[in-house]
């Protein structure tokens, strides 16, 4: 009789898993995002930072010697997004005066002695002076806007103290 009792509760549980099994709900089908009918689809374009316009870029001289420059630019920026530099090293804004209530009129007046620090002598030398636009916080930047500043020497001898 044991036998036959083990036959019994063995095909009765596997009707109860049988019956279990039809009552799940069958699998969802489901579709790979690449094929799916829908999408969404939009048009936009990327900010661009205005490039500031050198309105002159002037040198004094006393003697034929070089004392500085003064370089003048506009641009619809603030003064925090505005950049000025000479040879790749930055002025600090605090050499910046702005006027105007947009666009705005920047103007930096560097003297010899300034320079000297910032980049040592520059007798003899032409130097890239910069200005561009920046975003703080990131790296985006506008197109520069340059001169060429060209430094003689002592007394006006090997060249002339131009900025064009």
């Amino acid at each position: 009789m044991r036998g036959g009792r083990r036959r019994i509760l063995a095909g009765a549980v596997g009707v109860a898993i049988l019956v279990g099994i039809a009552s799940f709900p069958p699998v969802e089908s489901t579709e790979a995002r690449f094929t799916d009918s829908e999408y969404g689809a939009g048009a936009f374009t990327a900010a661009t930072l205005p490039t500031p316009v050198v309105a002159s870029c002037t040198v004094t001289s006393f003697l034929g010697t070089f004392t500085g420059f003064t370089i003048t630019w506009t641009s619809p920026a603030v003064k925090l997004r505005q950049r000025f530099s000479i040879n790749g090293v930055i002025v600090d804004n605090t050499n910046v005066t702005q006027t105007g209530t947009g666009p705005y009129t920047y103007s930096s007046t560097i003297s010899s002695g300034l320079l000297n620090t910032l980049l040592g002598s520059l007798l003899g030398s032409t130097n890239t002076v910069k200005v561009e636009t920046i975003y703080p916080g990131t790296s985006w930047v506008s197109p520069a806007a340059t001169r060429s500043l060209s430094v003689g020497g002592l007394l006006g001898l090997g060249g002339n103290n131009t900025c064009t």
